[in-house]
């Protein structure tokens, strides 16, 4: 049995019995209020879940942890494999499936206490309280606006408190949010306008001049004048609203992305979808009332929607919600301001980062997590090196609420670096063609599933039925998982080449980049070749003032690849004519554009 998997089903029994949501791997069963009918029950549920008694060890066992670990030891002793012949223990969503249950038991359990931090020019803090009631507000506004429950809404916001509280709001209010990216082109608005088809669009006035007359758009220009209105509706609404259904299974958000492929699709995610993986980060990060969360991704992607905005929701902890590109010029100025001790970044922050002389006055942060696109071990060590401040790679994408694996918290420096393990409500495989699993060590497709798994691709059951099958979404990316059941993703797997006859991946040179002397960033494309098929090319930047020097770029590259691995020729990427990568919004270099930059300038 899995670690996690026993813990988590056993936190899940003490969550239950208790009605403490809050309670930790490490707080004290007694001290959190076991008394002996309490125990009666943990001991019952326990042996009818695991076949293991404990009913002589519980008061001596006195957290989740070390019952768990009693739980493993037991199992191991006389054999047993736990529940369902063999399987390990399954994970358990939280009772509290929908948006509107999650706010309306936060706000009973942390009332007044301030949940959303005020960022820049905005007017005061948010309570647990008023999220709640500015979710009854929302339900009146929507209702107003004649977007019935399960109607959709739009939202073309940049991060702010209004951001945040609109997707919590708006999806509370048992309507489904589609937020969409206001820096995206009067072309691209309009067709997920059109694909997602919602009744309703909030922004800025601005914002609205990019789309054709007829829109329905709701301008919130004033944004504090806007939560103070719906606030005030909120509180003029008599009674508690009703979650139309309590099983999570709803629809919540729809999020356009484009992952690694460049071709934007919507991910629909259910209220379910959300709330177990901001669960699971809860319990990954032991957090609780005293946690902060920086939030600096965007909210029209579900990174900035899961562990920095629901996780405090769920915990008692507060939550700061500003602009991506602000956070990316202030990232430290933040972090004295607010102290907080969890933000979820991608990898292009810490590099920059790490280049920057600033540093914070103290260190609050526990952790940052990274993700998004390949991390090098390299730069890692130079930012923890440089701030003292941990850095936890993590994987996933949008299908399973963005967080699917992350390191482990007792990493050391030294260990190897991988992508982690499976949050506690996630599952992965790494499979070879014929769908079965490959051993420890081999390469394969990954497939994740898990109580976060998205519903479906929104119109598009074609692709649906394809990427989603036997409940595992199909990533197409490349890994492998060693002895342990970390994950390391290798390529994605129509990035290969064959050069000569032999597979290329162009993430494994690419990986080498962090060492070739003055370069920024690179990307490894393929051009036709005669003899050998086809030939790599390095596309590259070089940092301010670095001069190329291809002689000692192969030599460096000689040290880690094999030969018919090192790129045959070195572009730099202004003979492209563009001046920098182009990049997804989260800062992924899109590969299929620099690969036809490519064939366009050098073929």
């Amino acid at each position: 049995m899995a670690v996690l998997d026993v813990e988590s089903r056993i936190q899940s029994i003490c969550w239950d019995v208790l009605k403490r949501s809050d309670l930790g791997l490490d707080h004290d069963l007694m001290e959190a209020g076991m008394d002996s009918l309490a125990a009666v029950e943990i001991v019952t549920r326990v042996e009818l879940d695991f076949g293991v008694d404990v009913v002589d060890a519980i008061f001596e066992t006195p957290t989740v942890r070390q019952l768990a670990a009693l739980v493993r030891r037991s199992a191991r002793d006389d054999g047993s494999a736990g529940p369902a012949a063999g399987a390990p223990a399954a994970w358990q969503p939280p009772d509290t499936r929908n948006f509107l249950d999650l706010i309306a038991a936060a706000a009973d359990r942390y009332g007044d206490r301030p949940y959303l931090l005020q960022a820049d020019g905005e007017a005061r803090d948010i309570s647990f309280a008023e999220v709640l009631a500015f979710t009854r507000g929302c339900a009146a506004l929507l209702d107003e606006h004649g977007v019935p429950p399960g109607g959709r809404v739009a939202m073309v916001l940049h991060n702010s408190s209004l951001a945040a509280l609109l997707f919590l709001g708006v999806v509370g209010a048992q309507r489904v949010l589609v937020p969409l990216n206001p820096k995206s082109g009067p072309a691209e608005l309009e067709a997920q306008l059109a694909h997602a088809e919602p009744a309703l669009v909030l922004g800025r006035q601005s914002t609205s001049t990019k789309l054709s007359p007829g829109t329905s758009w709701l301008s919130v220009d004033d944004e504090a004048g806007f939560i103070g209105n719906v606030l005030t509706k909120g509180a003029g609404e008599p009674g508690r609203p009703s979650a139309l259904d309590s099983s999570g299974e709803l629809d919540a958000v729809v999020v356009y992305t484009s992952g690694s492929t460049g071709t934007p699709k919507g991910v629909v995610l259910s209220h379910r979808s959300l709330i177990s993986g901001a669960v699971a980060m809860a319990e990954w990060a032991k957090a609780g009332e005293d946690d902060v969360f920086l939030n600096v991704n965007p909210l029209f992607h579900a990174g900035g929607q899961m562990f920095p905005t629901l996780t405090p929701l769920w915990c008692g902890g507060r939550s700061v919600c500003v602009r991506s590109e602000a956070a990316l010029a202030r990232f430290w100025t933040y972090v004295d301001r607010f102290q907080p001790t969890w933000t979820l970044v991608v990898n292009a922050y810490l590099a920059h980062l790490a280049e920057k002389p600033e540093r914070p006055a103290a260190r609050s942060l526990q952790g940052v997590l990274a993700g998004g696109s390949p991390l090098s071990p390299a730069l890692i060590h130079r930012f923890e090196s440089t701030f003292g401040i941990p850095v936890y790679q993590v994987y996933g994408m949008t299908e399973l609420a963005t967080i699917t694996t992350v390191e482990p918290r007792d990493r050391k420096p030294g260990d190897t670096r991988t992508a982690g393990l499976p949050v506690a409500c996630s599952q992965v495989r790494v499979v070879g063609l014929d769908g079965s699993d490959v051993p420890a060590g081999d390469n394969g497709e990954v497939l994740l599933t898990g109580a976060n798994l998205f519903t479906r691709y929104e119109n598009a059951p074609e692709l649906t039925a394809e990427r989603l099958r036997d409940g595992w979404i199909h990533t197409g990316d490349l890994g492998q998982l060693d002895a342990g059941g970390e994950l390391t993703i290798v390529d994605r797997l129509d990035s290969m080449v064959i050069v000569n006859g032999e597979n290329v991946y162009p993430a494994e040179i690419e990986s080498v980049v962090p060492h070739l002397a003055g370069i920024e960033d690179a990307v490894v494309t393929a051009l036709p070749h005669p003899v050998t098929g086809v030939e790599l090319v390095l596309v590259y930047k070089l940092l301010p003032s670095a001069a190329a020097d291809e002689d000692v770029w192969r030599a460096t590259l000689l040290k880690h690849v094999s030969t018919f691995k090192v790129p045959r020729r070195f572009v730099a990427l202004k003979e492209l004519d563009v001046e920098e990568f182009p990049r997804t919004p989260l800062g992924k270099i899109v590969r299929p554009d620099v690969q036809r930059l490519a064939v366009e300038h050098l073929s």
